[in-house]
């Protein structure tokens, strides 16, 4: 419940309404778009509260889903319990990383949207690991 409440409380998290909303023409639906690009697995939802909520890093500039996000869900596998996917983007991760004062240091995966391969190739990799 820890890292749950952690990454929770570290990131922006929206409704399927409040997706709806920012949407150029809103559907009179409120759980669209969401629920269909959650059903067409462009997206990961999470649920806390009672409540689904969707990670602000899924979505562009114009909250539509970024085509990365389909491809590491599916490079992914199955899961579940969607908090896994959420912690995995969350947390930095070995197979990602970016120069630093000593070296190269771990990058969390929602801050290397930008870097498709090796978000592919890290996601891929992680099928066949440990986690604990």
């Amino acid at each position: 419940m820890k890292t749950i409440k952690a990454i929770f409380e570290q990131g922006e998290w929206l409704t399927a309404e409040q997706l709806n909303a920012l949407q150029p023409s809103p559907s009179t639906q409120k759980s669209q778009p969401a629920s269909e690009w959650k059903r067409l697995g462009r997206i990961f939802v999470v649920s806390h509260g009672g409540e689904e909520y969707f990670a602000r890093y899924q979505f562009d500039e114009a909250y539509q889903p970024l085509p990365v996000i389909e491809e590491v869900l599916r490079a992914f596998g199955e899961v579940a319990d969607n908090w896994k996917i959420a912690a995995w983007f969350h947390y930095p991760n070995g197979w990602l990383s970016k120069p630093g004062a000593q070296g190269r240091v771990p990058l969390a995966p929602k801050d290397a949207l930008d870097q498709r391969a090796a978000l592919l190739r890290a996601a891929t990799a992680r099928r066949g690991s440990y986690e604990a």
